[in-house]
């Protein structure tokens, strides 16, 4: 953990001190912000510093830093307490968005439309998509996944998010835990297994819209790489027949990247894998 927080403290050191840019240091108010989210007794007011804080992070690594730093908390109780407000949980996912996987400028805010994204579904410079391109992800995003992993019960908090059925809040709820696999791929993985109905509901969410069916296949795609226990669950979920529809349903030997993820999903659970085979 001294090692996390030192590391953390390297990562502030160099945007307060990096490259010269007057706002460099500035987070925007970020901290202020969490104080409202936390704090204010009206909900509207809640509500409106949520939002506030989703377009700062979106455009300040400081912001993104602070949120990492003392926020979790704060958005996970919004999570939990706010379910019914869709609203601020849309914000509240958002900005976990752009603090796991985007640097400023990646299109993480944007009022609950998911900001930008491309035929895939994926969102432009996520985790995912640096991951498929072999990018390496930005260090304030790795130590923030370590922080946010670290939270006792926060994955389990997004898979229970998951039931809600609202497209941005699974979209965003997705992207985020996606935004875990590249540096964080054990300890999230370890937290689903472990949830009565983890693995499964991730399966559930290939039958969804495409947007989210191919967040949902990025995931597992990263999670079947971690071990063989994995595969062994995906199998028995019934992925494998998903992932023939899926890709029929895109063309098949003429379809375009989906397929390729099919492909490469349905490798990682077949390969030195006899039961799977």
């Amino acid at each position: 953990m001294n090692s996390l927080l030192t590391t953390l403290g390297d990562v502030s050191s160099k945007i307060l001190m990096g490259a010269g840019a007057d706002d460099d240091d500035d987070d925007g108010g970020a901290e202020a912000l969490l104080e409202r989210v936390a704090n204010s007794v009206l909900a509207e007011d809640r509500r409106s510093a949520l939002s506030e804080l989703r377009d700062v992070v979106a455009e300040r690594v400081a912001a993104q830093i602070a949120v990492g730093s003392i926020g979790y908390p704060t958005l996970l109780t919004v999570l939990r307490d706010e379910s019914e407000d869709l609203d601020m949980v849309r914000s509240a996912l958002e900005v976990l968005v752009a603090t796991l996987g985007g640097g400023p400028g990646s299109g993480a805010g944007g009022g609950g439309g998911g900001g930008e994204q491309n035929l895939e579904g994926e969102h432009e410079g996520s985790p995912a998509e640096q991951s498929r391109r072999g990018s390496a992800v930005p260090q304030t995003a790795s130590v923030n996944a370590e922080m946010f992993t670290r939270e006792l019960g926060s994955v389990s908090l997004l898979l229970r998010t998951l039931e809600e059925e609202d497209f941005y809040v699974r979209y965003h709820t997705l992207q985020t835990l996606n935004a875990l696999v590249p540096t964080s791929a054990a300890r999230l993985q370890e937290s689903i297994m472990t949830h009565p109905v983890g693995m499964g509901r991730l399966v559930d969410m290939l039958l969804e819209r495409e947007v989210i069916r191919n967040e949902a296949l990025l995931l597992l795609t990263g999670l079947s790489r971690v071990s063989e226990e994995a595969q062994k669950i995906l199998v028995f979920e019934g992925t494998l027949e998903r992932l023939f529809n899926i890709a029929r349903e895109e063309g098949a030997a003429e379809g375009g990247v989906v397929v390729q993820d099919c492909l490469e999903l349905l490798c990682n659970l077949l390969r030195e894998s006899a039961p799977n085979q």
